[in-house]
């Protein structure tokens, strides 16, 4: 028992100075002797994770649960009270905008306009590719505005159409034009309108619009037809399939508009005489106040082309249109299932193009809706595609830096693979070629986003009516 003892306490011993000695070890600098390094130990490496600790950068949205917090990294410099406390809570089950401006006041312009909605008309560009084509999306989102703000209407329609039976807002027939396009056939003599496209007529030239057979059709009363004419051509118009009449358009360089007032309307042809440097843009179907949302989708488009239009003309159709809200939807058409995921060259482009709308339509908001989900065939499985998330991330940072509002459709469709879910839906809610919605889908989305305009309105006019 005594010999057991004294062992127990060697080893104690022992046990001892080896812990003083790591700590000792611990606790030396790197040094050398001679030849010989000794490295510094650290005791906790192997339980350590080798990842570095990544901080946000100086406002990045970071969404937990349903609220948006404003972060900012404190420098070695700075002050402990330079950290922001957390702004802009967001209701469960909204998408809510981010705000980049300078003063998170990026749809100032547009909730200022709301309020005289009964005196003037207050006009929204929504530009698109065919997520939005034949107003599967607008249709719903135009709806909702005009029940809240009046109107009645579809606003700015084009000459032709790819596919003119499936946009049920409007009924719409043509005949003999030629269409140029920022995506198609282009003329160095027929410069593009305000929508990417532009239409010169050839001879028995005619152009119908009637309001929709919907149950609540979008009747009209005025009609503005937008055109640039250099020499003498002349046009004739039949309004509700009886009344003949015949017009003169001015001649000039520049872009001009013939107003035809009516009173609930049921058709209007246009025919062209003598076209020979005519070209004609599109039509709008209004009446004299309320909130109008001009679909401008062009098929194929990436969003920078919209670079290619003459600033000049685009200022020329503001002055007549004077938009309040720019909505811009793209992204889809530059993603595929086997990308490089570098967007670094997309996101100059279209930085380049939205300081260009904000120079051409400063008193007009402007967000960036960010692309949708989209689908592929995935290593065998269909899934979303990996580029989505990326494309999205690029979009937001096209946002912030050309300090406008941010809307995410992704986070909105429920994020990853929900675009599946809308196509298994019943009834659908997506096509079967998992990028483009139905009618119903599109009802869907649009509502999210009123909702989240119409969210911002209502922090705008409870902060704007502090005394």
């Amino acid at each position: 028992m005594h010999m057991q003892k004294n062992q127990l306490m060697q080893s104690f011993w022992l046990l001892l100075l080896i812990i003083t000695l790591l700590i000792v070890s611990a606790l030396l600098p790197a040094f050398k002797i001679g030849l010989i390094s000794f490295k510094k130990i650290n005791l906790l490496a192997d339980i350590q994770s080798d990842a570095p600790l990544k901080l946000a950068t100086a406002d990045t949205l970071i969404k937990e649960d349903t609220v948006a917090v404003a972060i900012v990294i404190i420098k070695e410099e700075a002050k402990p009270e330079e950290v922001v406390a957390p702004v802009n809570p967001c209701p469960i089950g909204f998408t809510c905008l981010e705000d980049f401006s300078p003063e998170k006041n990026a749809l100032r312009f547009f909730f200022k306009a709301l309020r005289n909605t009964n005196l003037t008309p207050v006009r929204i560009a929504f530009f698109g590719d065919s997520f939005i084509e034949g107003d599967i999306l607008c249709a719903s989102f135009r709806d909702t505005l005009q029940g809240l703000y009046g109107g009645h209407g579809v606003g700015y329609v084009p000459i032709t159409s790819e596919a003119p039976q499936f946009r049920t807002t409007i009924q719409h027939e043509f005949e003999n034009w030629i269409t140029y396009s920022l995506v198609g056939k282009q003329d160095p003599n027929t410069p593009l309108g305000i929508s990417g496209y532009a239409f010169v007529p050839l001879n028995q030239n005619e152009v119908t619009y009637k309001p929709s057979r919907k149950q609540n059709p979008k009747r009209f009363d005025n009609i503005r037809l937008f055109y640039r004419n250099r020499k003498n051509a002349d046009l004739t118009y039949t309004l509700n399939d009886t009344i003949e009449h015949a017009s003169t358009l001015t001649s000039s360089d520049s872009l001009h508009q013939l107003v035809i007032k009516g009173d609930n309307v049921k058709s209007i042809k246009f025919q062209f005489n003598n076209p020979d440097s005519l070209i004609v843009y599109g039509a709008s179907f209004e009446a004299n106040s309320g909130l109008y949302v001009d679909n401008f989708a062009l098929r194929g488009n990436s969003g920078i082309g919209l670079y290619g239009i003459e600033p000049e003309l685009l200022s020329q159709f503001n002055q007549l249109q004077n938009y309040k809200l720019i909505l811009l939807q793209y992204g889809l058409n530059i993603v595929t299932e086997t990308d490089s995921m570098d967007y670094s060259w997309y996101k100059t482009k279209m930085v380049k193009v939205i300081k260009r709308f904000k120079e051409i339509f400063p008193e007009a908001s402007i967000v960036l809706i960010g692309i949708s989900d989209r689908a592929g065939n995935i290593d065998g499985k269909i899934q979303t595609i990996p580029a989505i998330v990326t494309m999205r991330n690029t979009q937001r940072e096209i946002a912030r830096k050309t300090q406008i509002a941010f809307w995410d459709l992704y986070e909105a469709m429920g994020g990853e693979n929900s675009i599946i879910k809308f196509v298994e839906a019943t009834p659908p809610l997506a096509a079967k070629d998992f990028t483009h919605l139905t009618f119903k889908g599109g009802q869907k989305i649009s509502k999210k986003l009123a909702d989240a305009i119409l969210f911002e309105r209502n922090r705008y006019e409870k902060k704007t009516q502090l005394p």
